[in-house]
Formats: structure tokens, sequence, C-alpha cells
């Protein structure tokens, strides 16, 4: 009886043992398919990168996965007979870039239908030919291409091209992004930036010069094309204003939005356009003749104290202090008869917040937005950023009826989202209520 029992227990063991390495077997596959599933990506990029061979241009990896890999790897002298970078991508899709300006797009998708690939591009109209050129048809061009490998047709390789606008590289959305794509769910926008040459993995790829500079660019860069389409129908109600006097303060306007722009980039302060600049670049594509400044807008986490000196020194002399970098702070600063707003805004609770201060009572006012991203965008053909998503940031500032020009506003009273904050005590009045001449 008890040899029955201890076979009965052995052989229950047994069956155990044998069901462990059942789930093993299909949870964790042998060396063998290992190695084989580890070298499907690696095998895609070595035919793309041949093929790739008698084209012009570069192609280079912008796969984010892949570039952290690469960062991690470049930290150790050789990685030669090891797949230490492509075997990790736990994706069956990976994202090369080229430069669409220096590559014939077309010839790229003729040479690999014919080198056994499976071929398919995403077209969009040239957002710059159709605005320098209104009354021609659109231009057509590549902004996307995707290659398959008729041997691994579960890979793909996703090339996003970039091509250069207003000093900056640009990258169109994907009308139907899907998850296992790393590029497309937006536009882009990017700063110019060079490639370098390295071995990988036993390939000799490219990548971007700096790869933490690119990740960090493409970590914050959506980009939002501006609607023509609204701003035409806006001009079709309101005419534009054509009068000297309106197209001498958009010259002006231009020149200082460059002007600070320069300073603040200099300084690594990140802005966006506020306020009227703001609408104005939303409802028309442009500046509001009427509204005789520029409006910025700065987190007050990314305020530094070299800015009003650097503003100065850049000929932009300081107009008014108001508030305290704590509280409600706000710079202005004088370029002729145009000026330069600066407000800087606060987070609290779900809502951001910019405040005011009347220079005359000391009452103070604050302005509440719903919480906002910022984006990239051109206005004048500047690359600039607006609050994203932009029109529940427009309508908390100007209501539902954003798109009917108002000239008599009244920045104590017109906002609609306006309310009141207090007084500054009489003795701080010095600190917090500057205002030069």
């Amino acid at each position: 009886m008890r040899r029955w029992q201890i076979l009965k227990y052995l052989g229950l063991v047994g069956v155990v043992f044998l069901i462990f390495q059942g789930f093993l077997w299909f949870q964790f596959p042998s060396k063998s398919d290992q190695h084989h599933r580890t070298y499907d990506i690696k095998l895609l990029v070595k035919k793309v990168l041949t093929v790739w061979e008698d084209l012009e241009g570069v192609i280079f990896v912008i796969e984010p996965e892949i570039l952290y890999k690469i960062q991690e790897q470049e930290n150790y002298s050789d990685n030669e007979g090891r797949c230490a970078v492509f075997c990790h991508l736990k994706k069956k899709a990976v994202t090369f870039g080229v430069f669409g300006h220096r590559v014939a797009m077309s010839l790229v998708l003729s040479k690999f239908r014919h080198s056994g690939f499976a071929a398919v591009d995403a077209k969009e109209d040239n957002p710059d030919f159709h605005l320098k050129n209104p009354g021609s048809p659109p231009q057509r061009i590549i902004t996307h291409m995707f290659l398959q490998d008729m041997e691994q047709p579960d890979l793909t390789m996703h090339v996003v091209v970039f091509y250069p606008r207003s000093g900056f590289l640009w990258t169109s959305q994907i009308q139907m992004p899907t998850s296992d794509l790393s590029f497309g769910a937006t536009a882009g926008a990017y700063d110019v930036f060079e490639t370098r040459r390295l071995t990988i993995d036993g390939l000799l790829i490219s990548v971007p010069k700096s790869i933490r500079h690119f990740l960090h660019m493409n970590q914050n860069s959506h980009f939002l094309e501006c609607n023509h389409e609204r701003a035409k129908m806006f001009y079709a109600q309101h005419p534009q204003d054509e009068s000297e006097d309106a197209q001498r303060f958009q010259r002006k306007a231009r020149q200082l939005l460059v002007k600070g722009k320069e300073v603040l980039d200099s300084l690594g302060v990140p802005f966006w356009l506020s306020s009227g600049t703001s609408l104005g670049w939303f409802r028309q594509c442009g500046i509001i003749s009427y509204s005789k400044d520029v409006d910025f807008g700065i987190w007050i986490k990314d305020h530094k104290p070299e800015i009003i000196d650097a503003m100065e020194t850049a000929g932009l002399p300081l107009k008014h202090v108001f508030g305290k970098v704590t509280d409600s702070y706000e710079l202005s600063f004088k370029a002729g008869e145009v000026k330069l707003d600066i407000f800087f805004f606060y987070e609290e609770g779900d809502t951001m917040w910019n405040g005011g201060t009347d220079a005359s009572s000391g009452n103070k006012l604050k302005y509440v937005f719903p919480k906002f991203d910022v984006c990239w965008t051109l206005l004048l053909d500047i690359r600039v950023r607006v609050p994203c998503p932009t029109q529940p940031y427009i309508e908390a500032n100007y209501g539902k009826q954003w798109d009917v020009p108002v000239k008599s506003w009244d920045w104590k009273s017109s906002a609609f989202n306006v309310q009141p904050n207090g007084v500054w005590p009489k003795s701080e009045w010095k600190e917090v209520i500057q205002v030069y001449e």
C-alpha cells in the first residue's frame, strides 16, 4: 500500500512537471526559436539598407526605442557578435527617417518595389506650396512610406519624410495611425539636425548626430497647421484692413515677434502666443491690426531673472513690471509704438491662470484657463508655440463669439475669464507696480 502511494505521488509530480514544461514551451521559445525571432528586425533593416545603397540621400534610425538602446550601447566599446539593439524591439514596426528635399521619393518607391518589397506611400498637399501659390493646383508630396519584405510580411519599416519649412523640419500626420507606429499621430516640427554613422549589431547605420537632442525634440514636436480655410471665411465677412497704418503695425509686430523670440530662445525660455496674438493666429492666421501689441505666455517655472536685461540689451526697454514672481507676475517692453507683453502662468488645480494689476488702484485680477499644452505652429512664417488644444483657450478668454471682432476691448472687464483676485497692499506698491515711461 505504501509503495502504491509513493508511485502515485511520483506520477502526480511527473504530471505537474510536464504541465510546467508545456507552459514554459509556449511562453518562452527555445534558443533556436529565439535566435530566429531575434534577427527578424535586423534582417529587415539589412535588406532595406542594401537596397538604399544605390539611392541618394541618407536613411537614418528614428525609432525611439532603438535610439534609447543605442545610447545605452554606446557606453560599450564593442557589441560585435551580439544583437544588442535591434533584437530588443518589442514591436512589429521600426521607424527610419529621410530628408525629403534630398531624396526623389517616387524613385525610392519604384526601387523598393522592384527589389521584392511591398511599398505603400502616404501623400499630402505641400502646405508651403499651397500658401505661396493660392491659385495653383495643389502639389502632392510623399510624407510617409511603409516597406514590407515579402519574406517577412508581418514586419514593417515605416519611413518618415522630413521636409524643410521656415528654418525647421516638418513631418505630416498620418490620417489613420496605429498603436504600433511611433510617428504620425500628429504633425511634427523639429530643429534642423545632422546625422552620423555608426556600427550597431554589425550594421553600418545612420542616426541623428545628437540622439539625446532628437529624442527631446520628438517629445515636444506636436505641430498645428493654422486653419487657412477658417481665416478665408473670416476675411470674407470682415475684409482685411489694407490701410498704411495697419500694414505698418503688422510689419512692426512681426519684427517684435522675431526679436522677442530670439531673446527668449537664447535664454532657453519656452513661450507661446497668448491673448490677442493667439486669437489672431487662431482666427485669421495673422496679426490683429488694431491690437497694438504682441502677447507672450510663459510658465512661471521657466522664469529667469535675466529676461529683463536680455530684452533691454536687444533694444527693448522695460515699460512696466507688475506683481511678483510668486504672484501675478507680468512684464512689458517697448518697441516704438508697439509693446511686448509677457504674462506668466500659474497652475492651480485643474486650471492655469495669469494675473493682471490695475496700476491706479492696486486691484489684482486673475484670468483663468483650462489646462493646456503647447504645440508648434507658424505665424507670419515664424515658428512659434500656441496653446493646444487652442479653441478652449480662446473661448475661455474671448467667449463663444471669438470670431466677431471687438475693437473696444477693456482688459479689466471684457475678458470672459477675468475675476477679482484681491488688492495689493499699499506697502508693496513700490515692488509690485513699477512703471517706466
